[in-house]
């Protein structure tokens, strides 16, 4: 009995305990006030299992007309799973009320303040509620005594837990209209009370103000810059300086979404130079779609309660200057810029760049990119060209060699410029573009394979450019003026387009991202390094000792070249089958058939000398060469179709699916890159495809990502600029525990420069 007696207490008073804990928890679910059958429903699953009820609720039960009623939604949402706010954060959907008010019309919603829901790395963290919330708005009561008031809603969300489900429940209830309006019940009404005093208070209630600073003067589509947000008293005198309730930065401010633009907190320092205030940066990037109307930064800060201490939410609304693509902006030296230091990101090799490239070393990029592009795949027929120009030249007169030193400078350059304003026209309309983007258009590459069909012919001997006479044996520099030179500076950046080399990325996505002056700058510095080898040995006479006589060898070196322009030709035709499929890219070999029998009877009229005719049968196949190149089949493509990717297994890019990776703590390698792009399969067939970098990525675990850019991507366009790229290749390692910062890789790709990355990805250094 003493043994029941000592037991007694040990199990009575735990389920004491268990029963007064759910006792209390009862009344919890059952506050919510009973509703007509038509004002509740649940949602979340399509079976039983939903994780949602509704209820449509008014803080009246009978209204009058003119009357300011409130109405709402109330969510009450299993345990463990979650809806979203306005902001959803780094994933989800907002929640959305549908309003119809026959007899009556419904303002904005108002917000309660939400929780914040992080990864347990922190790698994502979303806003939104749990439990249950009550989401109102206020309407306008109209009609007349004796009439209903018919109340409708469809209620739109995501509620997740680990999986997320979509819902939509539709509810609705009518409430009598009288000469004396009655309110609701008490439960109601105080769920009503108890929203409205949960809501975001203003800044200005808590005495405070908010300004912002913006790293330029205006945001234009593709635009990625810095803003800083100081919140303080601004000399207001009996203020109490503000102070954070949180100072991570994933709760210190939840910017609110705004069209086309995005936001991310990137710290949340003291001010340096008021230290009562605190200042808030931001990094911002604009989409490429152009503003409509004025847009404004707002949020919530979350802060301390003057007077009570408690935490509190605080709404401001600040301007969001824009600009349309291609107008001009200055860059803004930010006056409170000493208090956030700079990311170390791009220094590293780690994520996209901290800040905007300075002009200056923008400019050197270029000229380096250029010159590094003359040793790059793309414009090696055109270089072994101007070898044979060269050896030409070598005992030309001086006033000789200079022209043709000037004229293909002049081609280079002039190439680039009409380039750079092929870029402008473009982005003016609201296109997303980047280098080597007129690969992706089939007339294009159908019309460059043409022209190169007529070059190789030329270099056979069939006819002469632009000489009077075309004897094959007067192989000479009568057959090789100035105007062809010109003509070679022009195909020169027309190859060298498909190509990236070093530097060249870089500075190109900064001209992308920047104004029409910086657009047409950065591709001059590309020409005048692109055509610095072939301009500084016609300025230097000294080197022409170096350079074989001419003889009859060039002859035979004029032909095997003619094979090199014809093996581009094959690439580009490759490249054509990628992008419209085999019958329009059977009309493309119909067409090239009829160059080259236009380009044999113009020349066997240049060798007649009967100039006029030529001249005539040239224009005539220009002008119908065009027609026929627009009337070619390629409304009728199909989308491409990717092919034998370079690492078994490879995925393709999606950002939903590489967040789902790295949430998981799976590394991601993703490459992006493009059918027309050599550089990019020289590295794919080099360094993704060796059997050590294929090991790697099976033994340490990693998923690869591909991004196919052969046909237009606005998405991949987007995330080339975001890391501060014009183009193709691009090469990211993500860490999982750093997924905000990958490791951008060179565009020339190594096999030892790739396998250390993937080792320190894995081991998290």
């Amino acid at each position: 009995m003493r043994a029941w007696t000592r037991l007694i207490p040990r199990v009575v008073g735990p389920t004491l305990v268990c029963l007064a804990y759910l006792a209390w928890q009862a009344p919890a679910r059952a506050a919510a006030p009973e509703v007509p059958a038509g004002a509740y429903g649940e949602g979340g699953f399509d079976g039983e299992d939903d994780r949602v009820a509704l209820r449509l609720l008014t803080d009246h039960a009978v209204v009058q007309p003119g009357q300011t009623l409130r109405v709402g939604v109330l969510f009450e949402i299993d345990p463990g799973w979650h809806i979203y706010w306005r902001s959803p954060g780094d994933s989800g959907l907002p929640t959305e009320l549908d309003w119809d008010i026959d007899g009556g019309a419904v303002g904005p919603i108002q917000w309660v303040t939400p929780h914040r829901f992080a990864e347990a790395d922190g790698s994502i963290t979303t806003y939104g509620y749990s439990d249950s919330v009550l989401l109102y708005a206020e309407a306008e009561v109209a009609g007349d005594p004796g009439d209903a008031l018919q109340l409708d809603v469809t209620a739109r969300f995501l509620v997740c837990e680990i999986l997320c489900v979509p819902g939509a429940v539709a509810l609705s209830r009518q409430l009598p209209v009288a000469g004396v309006s009655r309110p609701a019940s008490g439960a109601a009404v105080a769920l009503f009370d108890a929203a409205a005093a949960a809501r975001p208070t203003r800044l200005a209630t808590l005495g405070l103000e908010a300004q912002v600073a913006y790293s330029q003067s205006a945001i234009r589509p593709g635009d990625e810059f810095t803003a800083i947000v100081a919140i303080g008293c601004q000399g207001r005198p009996g203020c109490t300086p503000p102070k954070l309730a949180d100072r991570e930065l994933g709760y210190a401010f939840i910017p609110d979404l705004v069209d086309s633009v995005e936001f991310a907190v990137t710290g949340a320092p003291p001010h340096p130079l008021s230290p009562g205030d605190v200042l808030i940066a931001l990094r911002g990037y604009a989409g490429a779609a152009p503003p409509e109307g004025e847009q404004r930064l707002s949020g919530i800060v979350g802060l301390l309660d003057p007077q009570t201490g408690a935490p509190v939410g605080a709404e401001f609304e600040l301007p969001l200057p824009r600009a349309m693509d291609g107008d001009e902006v200055t860059a803004v030296s930010l006056a409170w810029s000493g208090a956030v230091a700079e990311p170390t990101a791009a220094a590293e090799g780690h994520g996209p760049p901290a800040g905007p490239l300075p002009l200056g070393r923008a400019l050197l990029f270029a000229l380096l990119g250029g010159l590094i592009l003359n040793l790059m795949p793309c414009v090696l027929p055109v270089l072994a060209i101007k070898v044979f120009a060269m050896t030409e030249l070598a005992h030309s007169s001086r006033r000789e060699v200079l022209a043709h030193g000037a004229a293909y400078g002049a081609g280079v350059v002039g190439s680039m410029w009409l380039l750079a304003a092929a870029v402008i026209a473009l982005r003016a309309g609201g296109e997303s573009i980047g280098w080597g983007f007129q690969f992706q258009e089939p007339v294009f590459v159908a019309a460059i394979s043409a022209l190169l069909v007529v070059f190789a012919l030329n270099l056979f001997g069939a006819f002469e450019i632009f000489a009077p006479t075309g004897s094959l044996a007067e192989a000479g520099a009568s057959q090789t003026g100035p105007r062809r030179s010109l003509f070679e500076g022009l195909l020169a950046v027309v190859l060298a387009t498909p190509c990236s080399a070093p530097f060249l990325g870089t500075a190109v996505g900064f001209a992308f991202a920047g104004s029409t002056t910086t657009i047409v700058a950065i591709f001059t510095a590309i020409g005048v390094g692109l055509a610095a080898p072939f301009v500084l040995v016609t300025l230097v006479p000294a080197w022409a000792r170096f350079i074989p006589r001419s003889g009859a060898w060039m002859a035979t070196l004029r032909t095997v070249l003619g094979f090199a322009v014809l093996a581009t030709v094959v690439w580009l035709l490759w490249v054509m089958g990628r992008l419209v499929g085999p019958d329009a890219l059977a009309a493309v070999l119909a067409l090239l058939v009829a160059v080259a029998f236009v380009a044999w009877i113009f020349g066997q009229l240049q060798a007649a000398r009967r100039t006029l005719p030529a001249r005539a049968v040239a224009l005539v196949a220009i002008v119908a060469g065009g027609m026929l190149l627009a009337a070619l089949p390629f409304e009728a493509a199909v989308p491409n179709a990717t092919g034998e990717p370079a690492v078994d297994g490879t995925s393709p890019w999606a950002p939903v699916e590489l967040e789902r990776t790295l949430a998981a703590g799976q590394p991601a390698f993703v490459y992006f890159t493009a059918d027309w792009c050599i550089t990019c399969k020289v590295n794919e067939r080099g360094t993704l495809a060796s059997e050590p970098v294929r090991a790697a990525f099976a033994t340490l675990g990693f998923r690869v990502f591909e991004g196919d850019w052969t046909q237009r991507n606005e998405a991949i366009a987007r995330e080339l600029a975001r890391f501060g790229k014009g183009g193709v290749p691009m090469y990211l390692v993500y860490d999982p525990d750093e997924p905000d910062r990958p490791t951008v890789l060179p565009e020339i790709l190594t096999p030892s420069s790739l396998l250390a990355a993937l080792h320190a990805a894995a081991s998290g250094e």
